[in-house]
């Protein structure tokens, strides 16, 4: 195992960066560049959505109210009379007017729970957008670093002459005659 030198080190640890940043380049800059796009910018603002959701949530409590005092509203308060005046239940029949009456207060229920939903769904939206935004912002700071690191290793490497060809800056120690190098010095 031979011992290197701190040059033959850094040169070695310069190439790994560089590819290393291109490489967290090639991931990050199409995520970037997606997310600045308008289908993932914010669907609504966030003051919109809390309305949303507090409108919604106090629409369930609403229906909640409502199923609980539904039997004193008119329209839905017949149901209640028919049920207790004997001749209309028995004209209609007793067993229909008690499952016109579940499927009432069913109605009902699934409206509240269809609004608590719609109330869930507008809270996780609304955090999604916030996280959202806070990733589009980070991910374009790194992708701006990288970018400015990447420049910076360019500048580099023109200064020194490192490419990727593995051209290397001789110094007067290494000078070889590439003449005696060449395979056929003729062509």
């Amino acid at each position: 195992m031979s011992l290197t030198t701190l040059k033959d080190d850094l040169l070695a640890e310069f190439r790994e960066e560089r590819i290393m940043i291109n490489d967290q380049l090639e991931v990050l800059d199409p995520l970037a560049t997606a997310l600045r796009r308008p289908a993932a910018q914010r669907l609504l603002s966030s003051s919109t959505l809390i309305i949303a959701e507090f409108t919604c949530y106090v629409l369930s409590l609403g229906g909640i109210a409502f199923a609980v005092l539904m039997h004193r509203i008119y329209p839905f308060s017949l149901l209640n009379k028919a049920l207790y005046t004997p001749d209309v239940r028995n004209a209609i029949g007793a067993p229909h007017l008690s499952v016109l009456i579940a499927a009432t207060y069913a109605l009902v229920a699934i409206g509240v729970v269809f609004l608590f939903v719609i109330a869930r769904m507008a809270r996780e939206l609304r955090l999604k957008n916030d996280i959202l935004h806070m990733a589009c912002r980070d991910i374009k700071t790194i992708v701006g670093q990288h970018l400015e690191r990447r420049a910076a290793v360019r500048t580099i490497e023109q200064r020194h002459m490192l490419g990727l060809s593995g051209v290397m800056p001789v110094t007067d120690a290494t000078k070889v005659n590439p003449v005696k190098e060449m395979a056929n010095a003729g062509y």
